[in-house]
């Protein structure tokens, strides 16, 4: 295991220098900025506004963050040689695709860190109270940005690297739209065979509609626990071991070599 985080803080290190990680966070001021210029504006309660463009921005940057480490990543691992390592450093196969994982985790959870401190400081500033509902928000949308990260890279043993990002952001998309398929299907459309397809997208796609509760949210409406807090966590937990070992059984066969 202590290879394992070596190896972590030597990609971490490496992923940090990039001058994204700057920019995602003056990115992030940048729109706190214009969220607190229109927090005067008062609709329905008064800040809603404010937080409703505050986890917007974020949840984007959020996302935006797991597509460019993902993609930075696994260039450098094709043009660098990196699949190397595991002879090298006499890790096993299943702990250097480990270590990729937790990487690519650090570095959102890092960002995920860095909004939810000025978040936190910003929200208990001007509403007076910890705002725990909205900074959990935004830890789901952490959460979904890990799990696309995690389908790029099992994608990326599968196929060329820029389609392994089409194909995940395609997921992405879809799967943000399930639970609004299958309720128009069900309830709205009541078509028999939308339905059957509704049920199929349900269970075979990733739903990444668990992770969005904004709208609850920032109208403060009421939120199940399970749905909230418990299902979305083990959800994503399931999902993520699915998609480690079924890039594992890939990523068995794949040759060490520098280069691709």
């Amino acid at each position: 295991m202590r290879k394992v985080i070596s190896l972590v803080k030597f990609f971490s290190k490496s992923l940090l220098k990039e001058r994204a990680t700057i920019l995602f966070i003056l990115l992030a001021v940048i729109m706190i900025i214009i969220a607190l210029s229109l927090s005067d504006i008062d609709i329905a309660r008064k800040y809603k506004l404010l937080e409703d463009v505050l986890l917007t921005s974020q949840m984007f940057l959020l996302h935006i963050a797991a597509l460019f480490y993902t993609f930075d990543f696994l260039q450098k691992e094709k043009s660098l040689g990196l699949f190397v390592l595991p002879l090298s450093t006499g890790l096993s196969r299943k702990k250097y695709l480990f270590s990729i994982f937790l990487t690519i985790s650090f570095m959102i959870i890092t960002i995920f860190f860095a909004f939810f401190v000025i978040d936190a400081i910003l929200l208990f500033i001007l509403e007076k109270s910890f705002v725990y509902l909205f900074l959990w928000q935004l830890f789901l949308y952490a959460l979904s940005s890990m799990l696309l990260a995690f389908l790029i890279i099992a994608f990326s043993n599968f196929v060329s690297i820029m389609n392994s990002v089409i194909y995940s952001v395609a997921l992405f998309f879809i799967g943000n739209g399930v639970d609004e398929f299958y309720i128009y299907a069900k309830y709205i459309k009541k078509d028999i065979f939308l339905t059957k397809v509704a049920n199929v997208f349900y269970y075979v796609i990733p739903n990444f509609s668990i992770f969005d509760k904004q709208a609850k949210v920032v109208n403060r409406a009421l939120i199940e626990n399970s749905t909230f807090f418990y299902y979305p966590i083990i959800y994503f937990l399931i999902i993520s071991i699915l998609i480690f070992f079924i890039t594992y059984i890939k990523y068995q066969k794949r040759v060490l070599r520098f280069g691709e």
